[in-house]
């Protein structure tokens, strides 16, 4: 958002999405579950939404059942494990790994799922916290593809992505032109922008942006606050 001059009260986010020269897209909403999840009382709340809106799949056809949840972390896994408890399913998730990444840009992961066994044909329901552009889900349903497990459906705290409403059919990889279901706690898609965007040039320039949002929070709310 910005004030009646036209400045930008606070910095932009980073998201994991990127444009066609691998630059990542920005906003100005970031859903920080992190702040969320240290309270289990709001995730279980969460959980509970998840599960009703699986139910309602279920019940009318448009979804076959899944035997584990898998999370995606760190908010995918803690939201996964709940959803497993009050579902009696059984509960895996993946080890975040970082890669190696160039300043300027938003930190990326690789996931590693050796921990745990898969039978061939599992049928997986994938938890993240957020689902946006699906550039982690991609990567995860690369390796769950490896352990000869089957992803039946991906389930978020929050789908904001722009394109994807109800299911995400990949452009490539194992699941390639399958559409895969996304249930979610809360579904509102947010604005991003391509860093040439005029919406946010200016920023960008000025360096007007906060790389690592969840390390510098506080710091990002005194600014969002003017207290900074």
């Amino acid at each position: 958002p910005k004030d009646a001059s036209g400045k930008r009260l606070g910095p932009l986010v980073p998201y994991a999405g990127k444009d066609a020269q691998g630059r990542n897209l920005v906003g100005d909403i970031y859903f920080n579950f992190r702040k969320i999840e240290s309270h289990l009382e709001p995730v279980g709340c969460f959980a509970k939404a998840v599960l009703e809106k699986l139910d309602a799949l279920f019940y009318s056809g448009t979804l076959g059942t899944f035997r584990t949840v898998c999370g995606i972390p760190e908010g995918g896994r803690t939201l996964a494990q709940e959803l497993a408890r009050i579902c009696d399913k059984r509960f895996a998730y993946a080890i975040k790994k970082p890669k190696p990444t160039e300043p300027g840009k938003k930190q990326e992961y690789e996931w590693d799922l050796s921990q745990f066994e898969f039978a061939s044909g599992e049928p997986l329901l994938v938890m993240e916290d957020v689902v946006n552009n699906f550039q982690n889900t991609d990567q995860m349903l690369t390796e769950i593809a490896k352990t000869g497990a089957v992803v039946v459906c991906l389930g978020a705290a929050l789908n904001r992505s722009p394109f994807a409403d109800t299911s995400y059919t990949p452009k490539s990889g194992p699941y390639e032109g399958k559409a895969i279901p996304i249930v979610a706690a809360i579904r509102e898609p947010y604005p991003e922008y391509q860093q040439d965007d005029p919406a946010v040039a200016a920023d960008i320039t000025a360096g007007n942006i906060e790389w690592n949002v969840k390390q510098n929070w506080a710091g990002l709310m005194m600014k969002v606050m003017g207290t900074a």
